[in-house]
């Protein structure tokens, strides 16, 4: 099976007329179809899609990676466009979310009709060879990033340690790729976590957010050291990774590794 992913919104844009913002939304369609993964901060993402000729009318579903603002807010924009798509996530990703005491989560979710969402509390195939995988184990702690993020759980403050994040994983018959956002809980946590769902597959390409574009060497480290024991044929890139950190990563692992910023097309 082949599958063609957009990134339709990201911080970093080149050429094309498209325009970039702090946010993530990719577009991965098959042949029979469209899943939406992430709706960036604005309607940003469906300007872009309009200026790539995607119509995003035709997108099936809408997968929500975790509940942050950068890659919810284009949400109701997008009920609004596609009346029939399915919003899948997690249940948590309602609960109002915090950057220390600024409040980043899902913008106004009493607005939702929740007859649209699909909770997912473990791996669900939504369509053929796409799976969306919620239970992404800790192993190495290192490879966290909760810093300065809190959750309200029934009135009450909580650090997030984001119970609510998923990832994406696109099944061939010998080989899957792996689809992120943020990774708070450590792309090498869901790498390993999915791994041990689908043992006999290998990776073919690895694509999203690190949460590491203001880490510090300790964790790029970590990450750089289980990469370079697990590298997939491709590793993308993108939104909090940052660039300087796609610079280092382009160091070590050469032309396996690309930025997927706005525009970006990748065929796998």
């Amino acid at each position: 099976m082949n599958y063609k992913i957009t990134t339709l919104a990201e911080n970093c844009v080149y050429g094309k007329g498209l325009q970039g913002e702090h946010g993530l939304s990719l577009l991965i369609e098959t042949k029979q179809h469209k899943i939406l993964f992430d709706t960036g901060a604005s309607d940003l993402f469906i300007r872009n899609a309009r200026l790539l000729g995607l119509d995003l009318r035709e997108v099936d579903y809408v997968v929500l990676s975790h509940g942050h603002r950068d890659h919810t807010g284009g949400l109701a924009h997008f009920l609004e466009l596609n009346t029939t798509a399915k919003v899948v996530c997690k249940e948590a990703s309602f609960f109002p979310k915090f950057k220390n005491e600024r409040e980043n989560g899902l913008r106004n979710p009493e607005m939702f009709d929740k007859n649209r969402f699909l909770f997912v509390e473990k791996e669900t195939e939504l369509v053929p060879g796409i799976v969306v995988f919620p239970q992404i184990k800790i192993v190495d702690k290192t490879d966290t990033h909760f810093e300065h993020f809190f959750v309200e759980i029934e009135g009450e403050m909580h650090p997030d340690t984001f119970e609510d994040e998923l990832a994406l994983v696109l099944k061939e018959e010998k080989s899957l790729s792996i689809i992120s956002a943020c990774s708070h809980r450590g792309i090498t946590n869901i790498m390993r976590s999915v791994q041990e769902v689908f043992p006999k597959l290998s990776p073919k390409l690895v694509l999203g957010g690190f949460h590491i574009h203001n880490a510090e060497d300790e964790k790029f480290n970590v990450i750089s050291a289980f990469l370079g024991m697990n590298l997939p044929k491709r590793l993308g890139v993108c939104h909090c990774t940052g660039i300087d950190k796609y610079a280092l990563f382009r160091q070590q692992f050469s032309d396996r590794v690309f930025y997927g910023h706005t525009g970006w097309v990748e065929i796998i």
